[in-house]
């Protein structure tokens, strides 16, 4: 996905990106209303992640001038004000989603991926492939060759998850949002255990490995030596 994000917080406008392009995405930036509505008129965007209050020109105006224009580009508003009459207001102004601060990166993911689809964007993988390893969602089997792999409900879903970024660097901040569904200490080693479980299923024995330990960065799934 294409995604612009209108936010005039530096920081959390930065977070979001780097997290968005973690993940495969597209990000770019605005740091206020005026900027925003440049950008999406002259782009051709997936979704607009919008802040609600920006400087110059605030976040509804902003989506109701591309709306007024014909612009039908999803967008999703954030904002600190969570009451049902800011969200009918944010969604009657011509927005798509409205997430209250704070939220979660894997459930504004999940519902910037959600606004995608529903323009036409690719559809979801119903399976994956590395190497001659191979997942299959619909059916929860794992296959390496012609051996089937039997793995835990969080085990799949983590290899799920890893097979989808195959060729990235996934990291331990994605991993717990994405597959734990919360946040606690990074440092934690619920992961490094799934892992080595996960590495023992899929790599044990085999000539080549697929699960790799990126040092200092996260993990990933590729085809290939170490």
């Amino acid at each position: 996905m294409r995604l612009l994000i209108i936010e005039d917080d530096r920081e959390s406008a930065e977070y979001l990106a780097k997290a968005f392009r973690e993940v495969g995405h597209v990000a770019e930036l605005a740091g206020d209303g005026e900027e925003g509505l440049a950008l999406a008129q002259s782009g051709d965007y997936d979704v607009l992640v919008v802040d609600r209050m920006l400087p110059k020109r605030d976040g509804l105006s902003v989506i109701g001038t591309l709306r007024e224009k014909g612009d039908t580009t999803p967008a999703l508003i954030l904002s600190a004000l969570g009451q049902v009459d800011d969200r009918i207001k944010g969604l009657r102004a011509g927005g798509d989603d409205y997430l209250p601060k704070p939220y979660s990166f894997a459930e504004l993911l999940a519902r910037v991926e959600v606004l995608s689809r529903r323009r036409g964007g690719p559809s979801e993988e119903t399976s994956y492939r590395v190497g001659d390893l191979e997942l299959d969602r619909l059916s929860h089997q794992v296959r390496r060759g012609a051996t089937e792999i039997t793995l835990q409900p969080r085990e799949f879903r983590l290899l799920e998850y890893l097979m989808k970024h195959a060729g990235q660097v996934v990291t331990r901040t994605m991993l717990l949002e994405n597959v734990w569904d919360y946040h606690f200490d990074p440092q934690t080693n619920v992961i490094d255990v799934h892992i080595s479980r996960l590495r023992s299923k899929i790599d044990k024995g085999q000539e080549r490995p697929l699960l790799h330990t990126i040092r200092g960065a996260g993990y990933m799934i590729r085809d290939g030596l170490r």
